[in-house]
């Protein structure tokens, strides 16, 4: 909902590259029907803090969902921090965000003792993306067999980049 919502584009890129790897290899079991990112993470605490990270093997220019779970007072702890924009905000128990994972560094805050705080992450690694773009092959086996990328690295950046929507994008698109 909130991807799709929010990333029409980029959404539906996930979902064109996700839809090959199913139709390529339809006894693969997916986590969730319907769902746009091929992986997740359930990270049952009882305290569950991330430091300062990117998550640099998720698509560059993806996105990851985010969800905020447990039993904890969201305005004394479990903040999220977004490094790069200098934001500090408040993630109370089932929250979801959606953040370029990639490329944003990001953590949450310490919660209180005796508080409980668990997360749920959806994301898809980049990895995924190059083996479509190669033919269902690893890169390595692209190259050899004498193929080339058609768009430069920094072409499927500003590619990726440029689906993501601006807020002008998503009123022009519920007046339609």
């Amino acid at each position: 909902g909130g991807f799709k919502t929010f990333q029409p584009n980029l959404y539906d890129y996930y979902e064109d590259y996700m839809g090959r790897i199913r139709r390529a290899y339809p006894d693969l079991r997916w986590n969730f029907e319907r769902n746009v990112f091929a992986a997740a993470t359930f990270n049952f605490g009882p305290q569950s803090i991330a430091s300062v990270h990117t998550d640099d093997k998720n698509l560059a220019f993806g996105w990851c969902a985010i969800m905020a779970l447990g039993d904890f007072d969201p305005t004394k702890g479990g903040h999220l921090v977004l490094w790069d924009l200098k934001l500090v905000m408040e993630f109370p128990p089932g929250t979801v965000v959606f953040i370029p994972s990639a490329i944003l560094r990001h953590s949450n805050t310490t919660i209180a003792q005796g508080e409980k705080r668990m997360s749920f992450t959806q994301f898809s690694a980049g990895g995924l993306f190059r083996w479509v773009e190669c033919g269902m092959q690893s890169q390595k086996a692209f190259f050899e067999q004498g193929h080339k990328h058609v768009k430069t690295g920094a072409q499927r950046w500003l590619d990726g980049i440029g689906m993501y929507s601006t807020w002008r994008d998503l009123m022009a698109k519920t007046k339609t």
